[in-house]
């Protein structure tokens, strides 16, 4: 083939489409919560915090509806996108994980110092609004579990401010679900350990039970994945 030929070939496979590549299937989460009528503005979030005053991007929703007859509703699966998950990395979500997430904590260890973190949280909500966004009044069960994004592995402990709480954690690189656990020693009344590790990719699927609004360093819902 001379050069000419060549050129013009070159043009033609350029000029092609490229082979169509599917996206990503979303991540699927499963929730139980207890019995809540099933009213059509209760709905269940994923939602990722970027700029301060700016409203949390949504990485995952749904409106949730009860089957024929049905008069409560206590579980709901929620898809979260890879793409909206992607979007949440480019903003402000992604940030330093000591001195963000240990803010305020004493006794701070974080290995390594340069972990960034974005971290998805959940909650179910009634929309009364219809703005889509979880008021403070509209919140109804939340769950100290979160989808997390580690920019490397690291591991991490701190005390909390009043010293009653010790808690520590080990993240995997990449997103993870990170499990919420408190324990409370009958050796130390008053005293918790509290945990919050990446579980294995093949655990994501079990149950994550959302609960009534408590202190995260102290207490936690019963059953599943708190």
């Amino acid at each position: 083939m001379n050069l000419g030929g060549l050129a013009t070939l070159c043009a033609l496979l350029t000029a092609c489409p490229r082979p169509y590549t599917p996206p990503p299937p979303p991540i699927t989460l499963n929730f139980t919560f207890p019995a809540t009528t099933p009213v059509s503005t209760l709905k269940l979030a994923a939602l990722a915090f970027g700029d301060v005053g700016k409203a949390p991007a949504q990485v995952g929703s749904a409106y949730m509806y009860a089957g024929p007859g049905a008069t409560t509703i206590s579980q709901e699966s929620l898809f979260m996108d890879q793409y909206a998950l992607d979007q949440a990395l480019k903003g402000a979500c992604l940030s330093p994980f000591k001195g963000g997430e240990t803010a305020g904590m004493k006794d701070v260890i974080v290995t390594p110092e340069t972990a960034q973190t974005c971290n998805v949280y959940f909650v179910l909500f009634n929309d009364l609004n219809r703005n889509g966004q979880p008021e403070d009044t509209e919140e109804l069960y939340q769950t100290h579990s979160i989808y997390s994004y580690a920019s490397e592995a690291f591991t991490y402990s701190f005390t909390s401010a009043d010293g009653n709480s010790v808690e520590s954690g080990v993240r995997r690189k990449g997103w993870s679900l990170v499990a919420h656990e408190v324990r409370q020693p009958s050796a130390t009344p008053g005293k918790y350990v509290v945990t919050m590790n990446s579980v294995p990719a093949a655990d994501e699927r079990l149950p994550i039970r959302l609960h009534e609004p408590t202190n995260r360093l102290i207490s936690q819902g019963l059953g599943g994945v708190k």
